[in-house]
């Protein structure tokens, strides 16, 4: 090594310099990110699976809903419709209503059992007619769909099946068909949804638009819903059996020869499974792509490394020689190579590295001192105060100041890293739009800010909420914000500071994702306001008379006065720790003990940490709700031997009165109508209004048959208003008029009398 010549030396070293990192990137590092890249991709392969099963479960669980909403329609009651063909005429725009503001659904229809007509927002089709002219399924006839009606007693899906017809774009549908009531032991009718199948596949659409891909769901046996592209391995044997067991999460297999890898995700709400299926080589597209360019970058390095550090070496070793003579006469010593030389720059480079670490150190100190001396409203002197914060790196060139306070919701819970990375991106986005300074020294897991605006008026209140929107949007989370009156005096500041501490906390009124203003909150606050203090023990009432319904309209009454009234902020927790209290003493009263168990309670103590009343609205009507069950079981199982004779005995007894209604039935009972009606169905199988019609036309049939009483009379003594309504409804059970009734059965068995 001696004998080679110094400049070689040097060389070789750089080469050494340059190569070894490189190797230890491609060996290394380059490895691990392609690793990391590749199980990125699955996982976002995997949460976009989920998205669609999250967004089809989500529309079959809307269609649930919109059966509950037609079950609990009165204009859409089996008695209703039946009355007349106006009343049908009447029901369309509600069924239009589903179908125009959800584009899951193509068409809705309604059976009702026993009756001639299918009912839908289009149009009132005849039974008969609904499956063999106006909507033909290639492989479901009259006779299997009426039996399919008249016996559903849970929903069914049919799958993605080939039909015609005029009224539809597609050739293709999917069929959802719901019981009504759902849940029901005996339903009285059912709810057909028709969906589209390009409807459907558009939701699959989201993994594979420019791919070969498909994706695909399954039922529970097995058996395809539908898919967003036909392909011949669909129609192999034992395909989607092998599918269904296919692990969750991401594996490969070969389909007709090809590699695939396969995403799985199976729904807890309906136990489908949820599978996409892509190429191999376009699942690791990128992967490839990323792995080939690092290469080349890696060898470009190299090259041009090389090749700089030989031409730099010509050029710096010249002056080399000339340096080492300049340092040994400078410092006094005789330097015969670099290593003497660069040990003393080392030591002088470390002194001044250090002195200037501890000033940077001592400037952010200055700094966020006297951020917290002005947000804090501790400043006395303003112009030598902003002197000194100019020399700090504070300086407004904007004469309006005010303080914005942002709370994230459940910001404590992220990890450290994560919310380092937040408060930066959040100051970065502020920093966009304003003239701006985070201060950091206050406690708390509030982000205060300072912010300089150009005059009292304007839009900064809008460029802050597309702040808070740019948040949301990048983080994915709640983001609420307080801001305090403008001030041109910096010693006013800290009434801005107080200002939008008090704004902020009306996210308890607000909710999260707002924007809240003092001013406004200080020009809203009603002092005139009413407190629902009758509403509040009626909750108690009700929790004891298990109305679950009732108590929810309760629950939300109060929220809508909250809401509504303006009232101060200390009066609205006061009105929510009332509402605690109360579903704390009668779970008390219940159970004997605040403890929840294992049951469906939630933590009693957890009611206190809300930091929105619709938070707390949720967290007490699920409480609320399994309360009120408690209690219902508790009183079906102590009543229900005598009640059923009791109910019957009353309408026999009461039948007769025009003025008859299930409310005083339910006062007699002294029971919620709501509950009066759900009890009488459970234990006799008819509603109450079935019932008493189905009892008053056998009172008039025997009056017809043993008496010679006029037609008015009877209509009178069995409680109906006018003699034409009865005729009507007397032919429409019995396929006869009160006359000819009389004719037919009356004079045998009053001669017999």
């Amino acid at each position: 090594m001696k004998k080679i010549p110094l400049f070689y030396k040097y060389l070789i070293s750089y080469l050494a310099l340059l190569i070894i990192p490189l190797m230890l990137i491609g060996l290394l590092v380059y490895n691990h990110y392609v690793a990391i890249l590749q199980d990125e991709i699955t996982s976002n392969h995997q949460r976009m699976l989920e998205q669609i099963q999250d967004s089809f479960d989500t529309e079959i669980m809307e269609l649930h809903k919109i059966s509950a909403e037609i079950a609990f329609k009165p204009e859409l009651t089996p008695y209703q419709l039946k009355q007349n063909m106006y009343n049908a005429v009447k029901a369309k725009n509600l069924f239009l209503n589903y179908t125009s503001a959800n584009a899951f659904i193509k068409e809705v229809f309604l059976y009702i059992k026993d009756q001639p007509y299918i009912y839908s927002g289009s149009s009132t089709y005849p039974a008969s007619l609904f499956i063999d002219t106006f909507y033909r399924y290639e492989d479901w006839t009259f006779e299997q769909f009426t039996k399919d009606m008249n016996t559903l007693s849970r929903p069914v899906l049919r799958h993605s099946e080939a039909i015609t017809s005029e009224r539809l774009t597609d050739d293709r549908v999917l069929t959802y068909m719901v019981p009504l009531p759902l849940n029901s032991v005996s339903p009285y009718g059912s709810v057909i949804f028709m969906i589209e199948e390009q409807t459907a596949r558009k939701m699959l659409q989201g993994l594979h638009e420019n791919s070969d891909g498909n994706t695909i769901i399954l039922d529970d046996r097995g058996e395809l819903i539908v898919s967003l592209r036909d392909a011949a391995y669909l129609d192999q044997p034992g395909f989607y059996q092998s599918a269904l067991q296919l692990p969750s999460g991401t594996s490969t297999k070969q389909v007709d020869g090809k590699e695939y890898a396969f995403s799985t995700v199976r729904s807890n709400e309906f136990n489908w499974t949820y599978i996409t299926m892509l190429p191999i080589e376009q699942f690791m597209e990128r992967v490839d792509e990323v792995r080939t360019r690092a290469l080349l970058s890696l060898g470009m390095v190299l090259v041009i490394g090389s090749v700089l550090i030989y031409a730099l070496m010509h050029v710096s070793y010249h002056p080399l020689r000339r340096f080492l003579l300049f340092a040994g006469k400078q410092w006094g010593e005789s330097y015969r190579n670099l290593n003497d030389v660069t040990h003393a720059v080392h030591k002088i480079t470390e002194e001044k590295q250090s002195m200037g670490r501890a000033l940077i150190d001592s400037r952010l100190a200055v700094h966020e001192h006297m951020l917290v001396t002005l947000i804090t409203g501790r400043v006395t002197d303003p112009e030598p105060f902003m002197e000194k914060a100019g020399e700090a790196g504070i300086r407004f060139t904007k004469p309006w100041l005010l303080v914005v306070r942002l709370a994230v919701r459940d910001m404590e819970s992220f990890p450290g890293q994560q919310q380092s990375d937040m408060l930066r991106g959040m100051e970065r986005l502020m920093r966009d739009r304003f003239e701006c300074y985070r201060v950091v020294g206050l406690e708390g897991p509030v982000v205060n800010y300072i912010v300089a605006i150009d005059s009292e008026e304007g839009d900064w209140a809008i460029e802050m909420k597309a702040v808070l929107g740019g948040i949301r949007e990048l983080y994915g989370i709640d983001i609420t914000a307080g801001a305090g009156n403008r001030r041109q005096d910096i010693r006013q500041l800290g009434k801005s500071f107080i200002e939008a501490s008090t704004a902020l906390d009306f996210r308890l009124l607000k909710g999260y994702n707002e924007l809240i203003l003092y001013s406004d909150i200080a020009m809203q606050t009603n002092l005139g306001y009413t407190y629902p203090r009758q509403a509040i023990e009626a909750m108690e009432v009700l929790i004891r008379q298990g109305d679950t319904e009732s108590l929810k309209k309760a629950v939300r009454g109060i929220l809508g006065t909250i809401e509504s009234s303006a009232m101060p902020l200390h009066m609205v927790r006061c009105i929510c720790y009332d509402m605690i209290n109360c579903i704390i003493k009668e779970m008390y009263r219940i159970k004997g003990t605040l403890d929840a168990g294992k049951g469906p309670y939630p933590d009693v103590f957890s009611l206190t940490k809300f930091d929105t009343i619709q938070e707390l609205a949720a967290v007490i009507e699920v409480m609320c709700e399994r309360l009120c069950a408690d209690i219902v079981q508790a009183q079906a199982e102590s009543k229900s031997a005598g009640q059923k004779q009791e109910m019957l005995v009353y309408i026999q007894n009461n039948y007769h009165d025009q003025q008859f209604s299930v409310q005083n039935m339910a006062d007699r009972f002294s029971i919620s109508a709501s509950y009066l009606k759900r009890q009488f169905k459970e234990q006799t199988g008819k509603t109450i209004t079935d019932f008493l019609n189905h009892y008053r036309m056998e009172q008039a049939k025997h009056l017809l048959r043993t008496t010679d009483m006029k037609l008015k009379d009877i209509v009178q003594r069995i409680g109906y208003f006018d003699v034409p309504s009865f005729i009507r409804k007397f032919k429409q059970a019995f396929q006869v008029t009160p006359g000819e009734y009389r004719k037919l059965y009356g004079s045998n068995e009053h001669d017999s009398a």
